[in-house]
């Protein structure tokens, strides 16, 4: 069974305890509990390992990898059930003018980055001259600077979200013009199967018509020899089959020529087959290169 420590805070917090206790957490003074913040205030508080991510996940309600204040105050009930903040040392160590002066601030110093540290110096050497009038000052360009900083932020989580959508929309785009251009090709490819379906057709047809033409013609030409032999009983029908022969090796030839055409077609099919497959390589390549160079 899960660890759980003891929690002993005075009943009803208000919000600058909660503070004190979020700065504890805020080893590096960011203005937000990172997970290695969190990490470093459980093996202090003896927390074991295993429970510490579900620990941060309490607290990170927004999955942002972070725990600012807000998220620390609205959690806090919850969470201290199981950890002992009491234990840090940190808490009670002594208030300080910077110590007050964070707290009218609500965690808004930690947008100083790691300028704070040197922001929060400064403020105590002049606290300590009890100059209190030029302490107001500095304390006014301390909140312009903070007010600076968190404009800054707001800008880039702006500019953040509209490369964000920038990026979607360029994605989408590319998407649909992938999809155009399969599209486009396969009605391409669709389109030169049918007109080479169709020209080979129309070439079969017209081999076989010259082929039932040359069939009728070399029938008709056996029946007339047969015909001239039976009339004939004088002369020699040499002539009249020699004129066969030579009409049988034309024929011949004509087929040889068809045959011939009929490669040449299967070939040109074959060629228009290499074409395509090379515009679908070209294709593929090029859509490569674009989804780098987005990258």
């Amino acid at each position: 069974m899960p660890c759980v420590y003891s929690f002993k805070l005075k009943v009803g917090m208000d919000r600058q305890d909660l503070q004190r206790l979020f700065s504890a957490c805020d080893v590096n003074k960011s203005g937000k509990i990172e997970y290695e913040d969190f990490m470093v205030v459980c093996r202090e508080l003896n927390v074991p390992s295993t429970e510490v991510k579900t620990l941060f996940n309490k607290f990170d309600v927004d999955k942002v990898g972070y725990v600012d204040f807000g998220d620390f105050s609205a959690r806090f009930n919850e969470v201290s059930e199981t950890l002992d903040f009491t234990a840090l040392g940190e808490v009670r160590h002594e208030r300080t003018a910077w110590d007050e002066f964070e707290d009218t601030m609500e965690g808004d110093t930690g947008f100083l980055g790691n300028g704070r540290e040197q922001v929060a110096e400064l403020y105590q050497q002049l606290h300590s001259t009890s100059d209190f009038s030029l302490l107001r000052q500095y304390e006014a360009v301390i909140k312009v600077l903070v007010k600076e900083c968190k404009d800054q932020l707001s800008d880039s989580q702006q500019l953040e979200t509209s490369l964000r959508r920038v990026e979607e929309m360029t994605s989408r785009q590319l998407t649909e013009l992938e999809e155009d251009l399969q599209q486009q090709l396969a009605q391409m490819e669709d389109r030169v199967r049918k007109e080479e379906r169709q020209r080979m057709e129309a070439a079969i047809g017209e081999i076989q018509k010259k082929h039932e033409a040359e069939v009728a013609e070399l029938r008709a030409a056996v029946q007339r020899l047969r015909k001239h032999q039976e009339q004939s009983q004088q002369g020699s029908p040499r002539t009249d089959v020699q004129q066969l022969r030579n009409r049988i090796r034309e024929m011949t030839q004509e087929n040889e020529q068809l045959r011939s055409s009929s490669l040449s077609a299967q070939t040109s099919v074959s060629i228009l087959q290499t074409e395509l497959d090379q515009l679908k390589n070209e294709y593929a390549d090029e859509r490569r290169r674009t989804r780098e160079g987005n990258q």
